[in-house]
C-alpha cells in the first residue's frame, strides 16, 4: 500500500483560473473596463471643450479690443472713424435671425418633430451663409471707398476685428453644414443630439461677440 504524504502547510493556495470577461454588457467588471464610454459622458466631453473654446475666443477679442482703446489714446488725432457700411446693419439681422432660427430647430429636433426641425435648420444655415458673403461685400465696399488695412489705425483694427470673427463662423458654420449633410444624405441613421446642441451653442456665442463689436465699432471706434 503506498504511503500516504501530508500536505505541505503553508504553501500557496490552489489557483483557479477565471473565465475571460466580456465588455459591452450590463454584466461586465465593476471598473467599467471594456465598455464604451456612454453617450451621457461623451456629449458632456464635447460641451466642456466648446466652451473651452468659447473662453478662448473670448480673450482673444478682448485682447483685440483692449489694443484698439490703448492705440486710440496714446494719438488720438490720426484715429479717423470709419463710415459703417449700409450692409453692416442687414448682416447684423441676419445673424441674429440665424440664431434665433437654429435655435428653434433644435426645440423641433428634441420634440421629434423632424420635418419641422429640416427646414428651420436649412434656414438658419442660409442666414449665416449669408452673413459670411455679407462680410465679404462690406470689406469691398470699404475698399472701394479708400478705407484699406494700413490707411489709419480705425480701419486697420475693423478688419483684423472683422476677420476674426469670420474665421470663427467659418469654423461654426462647418457644424452647420455637417449637420445638414447628415440630415439630408442619411436621414435613416439617427444623429446625434449632442452634435447638433454644441454647434447651436457655439453660433449664439458668435452673436453675442458680433453684437458686442457693432456696438464698439458704431458706439466707440
Amino acid at each position: 500500500m503506498p504511503a500516504l504524504t501530508e500536505p505541505k502547510v503553508g504553501g500557496p493556495p490552489p489557483i483557479t483560473p477565471l473565465p475571460p470577461r466580456r465588455g459591452g454588457g450590463n454584466n461586465g467588471d465593476d471598473n467599467g473596463q471594456g465598455r464604451r464610454p456612454s453617450a451621457e459622458a461623451s456629449g458632456s466631453m464635447v460641451r466642456i471643450a466648446v466652451y473651452i473654446g468659447m473662453c478662448a475666443s473670448t480673450m482673444t477679442f478682448a485682447a483685440l479690443a483692449s489694443a484698439m482703446v490703448v492705440r486710440r489714446g496714446l494719438n488720438p488725432t490720426d484715429w479717423h472713424r470709419l463710415p459703417v457700411p449700409p450692409l453692416l446693419w442687414i448682416n447684423t439681422l441676419a445673424l441674429i435671425l440665424s440664431s434665433i432660427v437654429l435655435d428653434m430647430a433644435g426645440r423641433a429636433f428634441r420634440a421629434g418633430d423632424r420635418p419641422k426641425f429640416r427646414k428651420l435648420w436649412l434656414a438658419g444655415t442660409a442666414l449665416g451663409t449669408w452673413f459670411l458673403v455679407g462680410q465679404a461685400i462690406n470689406w469691398t465696399f470699404l475698399a472701394q471707398n479708400g478705407f484699406y488695412l494700413r490707411q489709419n489705425p480705425a480701419s486697420a483694427f475693423f478688419y483684423v476685428l472683422t476677420w476674426a470673427h469670420a474665421a470663427h463662423v467659418i469654423g461654426a458654420i462647418g457644424g452647420l453644414y455637417y449637420v445638414t449633410y447628415r440630415m439630408m444624405a442619411t436621414p435613416a441613421i439617427p444623429m446625434n443630439r449632442n452634435v447638433l446642441e454644441v454647434s447651436v451653442i457655439f453660433w449664439h456665442f458668435l452673436d453675442i461677440m458680433w453684437l458686442l463689436l457693432m456696438a464698439i465699432f458704431v458706439f466707440w471706434a
